[in-house]
Order: structure tokens, then sequence, then C-alpha cells
């Protein structure tokens, strides 16, 4: 769930790369704005990167996706039970899939829809509530496998005008993001007694579908926030023209 916005920010420092093919390596080619097929183009890109992404390209900025880290807080309520949820890392972005990028070039949208078949993610977690009628708090290690994520995100731009050049900046992001399943694993509660932790682990289980609704508008809200501002710092240094060459 939280490596979404580093797949679709390698996505988009693909596509806005410098555009003189003599600067770039011969892994990356070059879309021109006046390609019909512009969309297709930009899906070949990112598979002919596909081999580079698991250690990442320091040197040109692509971060790796192994693993994909968000510091953030996650903070929510499951059968009378809050569970936090910090320092998550997710594993399997790099075998993500592009299943279609749709680009409006006169209104400056660009949609993209993004499967990833597998993540295990892992995480530090607390846990504080009644399990019935018992207290139950502690901390420990959670590792959460899921499957069949399906996202959709729209970013929209607007063209203005710097030193008498066109440049492209986006104004707003919108992040969706579905999952088909999953399993989470808690661990050391209760001084290891694996009965007493089996039983937190069946109840989380047997509430994911909730826990998962409530939590991804949340974690969709942040990470739209943090994909337009990391959109905006990779375009801002270019001329449209250089972004998109004719």
């Amino acid at each position: 769930m939280n490596n979404l916005p580093g797949i679709i920010l390698v996505l988009f420092v693909l596509f806005f790369m410098k555009n003189h093919a003599s600067e770039l390596p011969s892994f990356i080619h070059v879309c021109h704005r006046s390609d019909p097929n512009l969309g297709q183009c930009l899906m070949a890109a990112v598979e002919d990167i596909r081999p580079y992404l698991g250690t990442g390209l320091p040197e040109y900025n692509i971060p790796s996706l192994e693993p994909l880290v968000m510091q953030d807080l996650i903070s929510e309520e499951v059968a009378g039970m809050k569970i936090v949820t910090s320092h998550v890392s997710a594993y399997g972005c790099s075998d993500f899939f592009v299943r279609g990028i749709e680009i409006d070039k006169d209104l400056h949208t660009y949609n993209l829809s993004i499967d990833i078949p597998k993540l295990r993610i892992q995480a530090d977690y607390s846990i504080d509530g009644k399990l019935l009628l018992l207290p139950v708090k502690g901390n420990g290690n959670m590792e959460a496998n899921v499957t069949d994520c399906v996202s959709n995100c729209i970013l929209q731009g607007e063209i203005y005008e710097k030193d008498g050049e066109d440049y492209l900046r986006f104004v707003s992001s919108k992040l969706n993001v579905k999952v088909g399943g999953g399993h989470v694993r808690l661990e050391n509660l209760f001084n290891g007694d694996k009965v007493l932790l089996g039983v937190i682990n069946d109840i989380v289980n047997k509430n994911l579908e909730s826990f998962l609704k409530e939590l991804m508008p949340v974690v969709e809200k942040a990470l739209s926030a943090m994909f337009l501002e990391v959109g905006n710092d990779v375009v801002g240094a270019f001329t449209l023209n250089q972004l998109f060459p004719q």
C-alpha cells in the first residue's frame, strides 16, 4: 500500500527526463508530444527500465523500489483495539505492472493504472485496547502479505509562463487503491504466549476488510499530497519542450 507513490514517482522521472538522446543511457527512449500513441510509448519506456528498479539508479535520481519506506504513523481502531504502525517497509514493488496510461495533452491530465500482484509489508506496531474485557497492550513487529493491489492515479497539470518559456506544473493529485486480499501477523505480544497472540491475529485478520476500508482513505490522502509535491519537484526544472519534445 505504501509503495505506490514511489512507483509513480519512478514513472514520472522516466517520462520527464531531459530529452536529448546523447545525454540518456541506452535503456531510455524518448517519447514525443506529437506521437499519436504517446501512452504506449511511455509504457514501453517503463518496461525498458524495469530490470534496473530493484537497486535503483542514483545517477538519474531514480530510487530503489526494494524496499520502499514510509516513516509516517498510521493509527486505526480494530475490534476495540487501537493499532499504531510506524517504520513501514514494502517489498515486491518492482514487480508492478502498468496496466494503462491515458494522457489528455490539451487538458494536461495524466491517468495511470498500476497493478502489483503481491506485497510484503513490515512495520513496527503498538496495540492498546481490550480483548474479552481484558486489557491488551504491547508492541512488536508486524508483517502483512497483501495481494492484487490495483491503483489509479490522476494528476492534473496546467501550463504557466516563466522567462518567456512554457512550463508544466501539477495542481491536484488523486490516488485510489484497492486491495484484493491479504493476511496480517503480529508478533512479540504477551511474552510469547502463542495462544493469546493467535487470538489477536485472528481478530485482526477477520476484520481486515473493514480495517482496510477505514485505513485506505487516510493513506490515499497522504500519498496524493506527497505525489503532488514530488511531481512538481521533478517537472519544475524543465520547460515544456524539454519534457515533451514536439
